[in-house]
């Protein structure tokens, strides 16, 4: 079993819903994969969060009258047929209980979109460490061009894009970290090593770059391009950070969208 094969079967998984051989063939390979078992990890305690947050938002619990008056109808009657209006005050009451259903799937929908786009910023932060700064990577990069023709067209617009004015180019490549790739481009801004980089991923819906919140040294801003996920990486303070991902973002767009 692949690690793409795995992850698509995560949540089927968490969720007991597998055959016996599908569950001990991914178990097998979880056994032999740490980047599958931290996101396997990782999905595990957001959907524990995404339970005990519907369980105790006062928001989507369902009031005590609409609880009592289902539980009532739901009980045997003796009558053979349904009144015309009990028929009406019971379809009204299941439309309200899916209003609230679907509110509370909206809900969980959104914070799932956050969780994924937060780990993915761990990711992009990891790549920077791993290969901008300590070229400590498992696997070795691979030009643009090469990214581009065997994994996403997209890649190839990255070598179009820009450095920033008083910034000195390093590199561009496709590079790995933790079973993501990544498109990267690097360079030097102000005896900084800052890095952009775009990966295909969960899409946050946030087209403006903004700061990702990371609790380390390393500042993070990201934006989206299509289902592109586009981080620019550095130690430098979270304002220079976020503004050099605003002079990039412009360019970024037409790059990814053109490739």
């Amino acid at each position: 079993m692949t690690c793409r094969d795995a992850r698509e079967l995560a949540d089927s998984f968490l969720s007991d819903q597998l055959l016996v051989e599908t569950t001990h063939d991914i178990v097998r390979h979880l056994e032999t994969c740490p980047a599958c078992r931290e996101e396997f990890e990782a999905r595990r305690q957001l959907r524990s969060r995404l339970q005990v947050a519907l369980d105790t938002s006062s928001r989507l619990r369902p009031r005590p009258d609409f609880v009592a008056d289902l539980t009532a109808r739901l009980q045997p009657v003796d009558t053979p047929r349904m009144t015309r209006r009990a028929w009406l005050q019971t379809a009204l009451a299941t439309a309200a209980g899916l209003v609230a259903l679907v509110g509370g799937g909206l809900v969980a929908r959104s914070a799932w979109r956050r969780s994924r786009s937060d780990m993915l910023a761990a990711s992009a932060a990891g790549d920077h460490q791993n290969c901008a700064i300590r070229f400590n990577l498992a696997e070795r990069p691979i030009p643009l061009a090469e990214a581009a023709r065997r994994f996403d067209p997209a890649y190839a617009g990255l070598a179009s894009v820009p450095p920033p004015a008083d910034s000195t180019l390093l590199d561009r490549h496709s590079c790995v970290f933790e079973g993501r790739r990544f498109g990267h481009v690097v360079f030097r801004y102000h005896d900084r090593v800052v890095s952009l980089l775009a990966t295909r991923g969960e899409a946050s819906g946030n087209t403006e770059p903004a700061i990702v919140e990371m609790g380390s040294s390393l500042s993070v801003a990201s934006f989206d391009v299509g289902t592109h996920s586009v981080f620019v990486v550095s130690d430098l303070p979270a304002r220079e950070t976020l503004t050099i991902a605003q002079v990039l973002a412009d360019p970024v767009r037409k790059a990814l969208e053109r490739g």
